[in-house]
């Protein structure tokens, strides 16, 4: 305990840095599974309207406030949208949809932990204040658990703006840059900055490479990775010591990787590797199972694209997937490799994932966050976070970080 008080002192004063005195939480995606929650309340709605807004819609908008998970996908599809009828829909629906689910996200107890630290806890959310009360009740805490909530109505800008931080410090009499802001959306964490806050970013909605785009100070899968404190000094230093860590690149599988700042949304890069996955598949090699399959994978590093399609062989072992082959393309040109986005594409129905072989080799170069989308000819597509198809996959242990 002595080496972590010294440790944190020593950060700040060669940092000069000001001690954290308050942490405060955004809530959908931080502390509780509620984005895909929303999101099926959302397609519900549209259906109920006959308008076609489907999963992948939603995602741009997540994080800005109920107003803009509606208008948003609305704009994009053409649609004039009754907000007021939206909400209401959205209020009476949410709480038995999110009833049916798990939905307290790991490392939650950090809000119990902070305050026996003696570090200020708050709710900073851009949902409506019923929707945060049902999501502390659905995650085991009270509003007690806080020292105080804000929600969307506490400001008029709501996220990317920094206005509801900057109401927080205000209220609880603190200087920005004492206050650290945990985020997962683009929009809050741009909030987070735009305050002047430093920040703490989970991925789960975004992937590592768009919240360090976002300017998050440091980056984990889940809470549950922030150890054990038990005063706001070795807070800080754990925080420094992730901020440090992450100046070396992010972790994709066994490798630091330096992401490439991109220029383009995920949906039109995604559209792009569809394209180059379904002409590699035209050049797959299946005499045997007549089933082609072409990947297609983006470097973190370069935003390069790198394709592949299965080549079958009369020994059916020697047989390379189309995953496999990509794989094996970028590494062949770039050495290191860290994989944003993977496309798979088939003829499948649903599209068919990676084999079991593929998921343990993707591995090595994929983080938890990584979205693997199956696609198929018809125009379906599914899309998963990585951790959804291989939870706990095997890393050799002198490799494990």
């Amino acid at each position: 305990m002595v080496q972590k008080l010294c440790l944190g002192i020593a950060f700040c004063l060669e940092r000069g840095l000001i001690m954290i005195k308050a942490i405060l939480f955004d809530m959908d995606g931080v502390l509780v599974d509620s984005e895909e929650v929303s999101i099926r309340v959302g397609e519900e709605y549209f259906k109920s309207k006959g308008v076609n807004i489907t999963h992948d819609d939603f995602l741009p908008h997540l994080g800005g406030g109920e107003r803009k998970f509606f208008e948003g996908p609305s704009k994009a599809k053409g649609y004039s949208l009754n907000y007021e009828d939206a909400s209401q829909f959205f209020k009476e629906h949410y709480e038995e949809y999110l009833s049916k689910t798990h939905a307290a996200l790991p490392g939650i107890d950090i809000v119990k932990r902070a305050r026996k630290a003696g570090i200020i806890t708050a709710v900073c959310s851009s949902a409506p204040r019923w929707k945060v009360f049902v999501n502390i009740a659905a995650i085991g805490l009270e509003e007690s658990d806080f020292d105080m909530v804000f929600s969307g109505e506490s400001v008029k800008r709501n996220k990317p703006f920094g206005d509801i931080y900057l109401n927080a410090a205000i209220n609880l009499g603190l200087d920005p840059k004492e206050c650290i802001v945990v985020e997962d959306s683009l929009f809050g964490v741009k909030a987070g900055k735009n305050a002047n806050m430093r920040v703490l970013a989970v991925t789960g909605t975004e992937s590592a490479t768009s919240l360090a785009a976002a300017g998050a100070d440091v980056i984990v899968t889940d809470l549950s990775a922030i150890t054990e404190f038990t005063n706001p000094t070795e807070f800080e230093a754990i925080f420094e010591n992730y901020s440090k860590s992450n100046s070396d690149g992010i972790l994709y599988g066994t490798s630091f990787i330096t992401p490439f700042k991109r220029r383009a949304s995920d949906e039109e890069i995604i559209e792009r590797m569809i394209k180059e996955a379904s002409m590699a598949r035209d050049n797959a090699y299946a005499p045997y199972s007549k089933f082609k399959v072409g990947a297609a994978l983006l470097s973190a590093a370069t935003n390069r694209i790198y394709r592949g399609c299965n080549v079958e062989n009369s020994s059916y072992g020697a047989t390379i997937c189309a995953e496999r082959n990509a794989v094996i393309h970028a590494i062949a040109e770039e050495g290191s490799l860290g994989i944003d986005i993977l496309v798979v594409y088939s003829d499948d129905d649903p599209p068919a994932p990676p084999c079991a072989v593929c998921l343990q080799v993707l591995a090595e170069f994929s983080r938890p966050d990584t979205k693997v989308v199956l696609a198929s000819v018809d125009g379906f597509r599914k899309t998963y976070l990585f951790k959804e198809l291989l939870p706990n996959p095997f890393i050799f242990p002198t490799l494990r970080n």
